[in-house]
């Protein structure tokens, strides 16, 4: 019996390392396959040429909605952005712009003030750059559709973002709306460009007055930008007008049948690491407008609550877009598409109620980076080849751009490390960085004690006293980090928007910490725990 007992027992074990063994592999193939498939995005075969890409217009998207940085840091910035090759900025002023009669409560309260907002424009156009404004016209109206003065324009009553095309009051808020900002720039230079957005138009053909109309989505859509480029021509009859596209790209055959005397220039946006673009409705642009455009994303594109861009994510999706356009044709042509302009697209918010994603100061060196790159698309360099994203950045990019970021050594993209460099903004990069990382030591620390305290009552007063002991060296480090913060981002931001941001950041911790502090002093004040005080047991 005792025997059959220890072959059983042998077998039980024998089975039981198996079985270890067994999970143990399956865990080592699922981790190396995700790796994998994280790492296709950023790690392919390089195919770039020595030809020269052709692109007139390198343009910065400065997205201002509810964090303007202060223009005394911007105007820091545009001597080393025109060496680096920018030819203007898109100016998405949401909020920010100084609006004034009827139309005074679309400002926010650190709007740019008038006199202060001219002075740097005109500094800008002085130094050759162009200016783009960009006013949202269709969807993305939340900062206008959010007051009660404008609320009974929405297209649908529950949600703020899309205004309705049908509505005459819509476009008598549209028209003055373009009519202050177009006339307020083209008095200090003259107004080449203008985009009016008409991205992400999520909710249409919803209300009264549109079904009523007995349209399609794509004809209410296409009439309302037609309304809307047609005004602009009006009243600036040499302005170039530009759209975000993804609206058209989504447009059936038959429906770009009606697409007729559209005085636009598209702008094709893609932020992912690996492009996914449709050559069909790059095809159908070619056809129906003179220009096309392309935009990539040096930060805004890595999540909304990202503190810093994905600097190897950045990259990729910048040199995808090089290595499309560098030799790009259309079918049955034989020379090589020449684009008319890049947009590197900054965002500052997923959307205007959602919460401040990364800042621009420290996405300074993404932004440097891929204006490298572009430059050196643009010169024709003579590239080296490489098998992948990595080996590319070191062989034709890390010389130069450790020298632009003032590092003492080489960098590396993998594990992007900026201590040993030197921007406006390094400090700041540092602190934000040090705060993430505290905020999650926070957050986990606390769970784990939360944990011990109540998987059974722990009666210990020298542990309480530790946690009481390590809550308040943990408040007065948070007030020490807001405070270094507050400072920090003073040199960049307003005070609106430093409290904001600051509040986004640690508010959550702060407010951890002290219930937690309330509950350890509760625990130490009592022999019994609460549950059981309360009759909750």
């Amino acid at each position: 019996m005792f025997q059959i007992f220890k072959k059983c027992r042998r077998i039980k074990i024998n089975f039981f390392m198996i079985s270890l063994i067994l999970f143990s592999m399956y865990l080592f193939v699922s981790y190396s396959l995700v790796q994998k498939l994280m790492s296709k995005s950023t790690n392919h075969k390089i195919q770039v040429h020595n030809t020269a890409v052709t692109l007139p217009n390198v343009v910065i998207h400065l997205d201002l909605k509810g964090s303007p940085p202060k223009l005394g840091y911007l105007k820091r910035l545009l001597p080393q952005l025109h060496e680096l090759g920018v030819t203007g900025f898109l100016i998405e002023y949401e909020d920010m712009f100084p609006y004034e009669g009827p139309l005074a409560n679309l400002k926010a309260r650190n709007a740019y003030r008038k006199s202060e907002l001219q002075d740097f424009l005109k500094m800008v156009v002085n130094l050759g750059f162009d200016i783009i404004p960009l006013i949202q016209t269709f969807g993305h109206m939340e900062h206008v559709l959010k007051l009660k003065q404008f609320e009974h324009l929405r297209e649908v009553p529950l949600h703020s973002n899309v205004i309705c095309p049908s509505k005459s009051e819509s476009q008598i808020l549209i028209k003055n709306m373009l009519k202050q900002v177009i006339q307020f720039h083209r008095n200090i230079f003259q107004l080449n460009y203008f985009h009016i957005g008409a991205d992400e138009v999520y909710h249409i053909n919803k209300c009264k007055q549109c079904l009523q109309r007995n349209q399609t989505n794509a004809t209410l859509f296409l009439n309302h930008v037609k309304f809307t480029t047609d005004f602009i021509k009006k009243i600036s009859p040499q302005t170039t007008v530009l759209m975000w596209e993804d609206m058209l790209r989504t447009m059936s055959m038959p429906e770009w049948g009606i697409v007729k005397n559209l005085r636009v220039e598209p702008v094709y946006w893609n932020y992912q690491p690996r492009l996914k673009v449709s050559h069909v409705a790059l095809n159908m642009y070619h056809k129906k407008f003179d220009n096309i455009w392309i935009a990539s994303a040096f930060k805004g594109a890595d999540g909304m609550n990202a503190t810093v861009p994905n600097i190897k994510k950045r990259f990729s999706n910048h040199l995808s877009w090089m290595e499309l356009i560098q030799n790009y044709k259309f079918g049955g042509e034989q020379d090589i598409y020449s684009f008319k302009g890049i947009i590197l697209t900054g965002w500052s918010r997923y959307f205007h109620n959602a919460p401040p994603c990364e800042l621009l100061p420290v996405s300074i060196p993404s932004l440097f980076l891929n204006l490298l790159l572009i430059q050196h698309f643009k010169r024709g360099n003579d590239w080296v080849e490489c098998d992948n994203l990595s080996d590319f950045f070191n062989k034709n990019l890390n010389d130069d751009f450790t020298a632009l970021l003032r590092c003492t050594d080489p960098i590396e993209i993998d594990y992007f490390d900026v201590n040993q460099c030197y921007f406006d903004g390094i400090d700041l990069y540092k602190t934000l960085n040090h705060c993430d990382r505290f905020v999650s030591y926070i957050s986990k620390t606390v769970k784990d004690i939360l944990q011990k305290s109540t998987a059974f009552y722990n009666n210990d007063i020298d542990t309480d006293d530790q946690h009481i002991k390590w809550s308040k060296k943990t408040l007065n480090d948070l007030v020490a980090l807001e405070d270094k913060m507050v400072k920090q981002l003073s040199r960049y931001y307003n005070k609106h928007f430093v409290a904001e941001y600051v509040n986004h950041k640690l508010m959550s911790s702060q407010q951890m910490m002290y219930m937690l502090l309330e509950n350890e002093n509760y625990m130490k004040s009592t022999a019994k725990p609460p549950w059981v005080i309360r009759g909750k047991r």
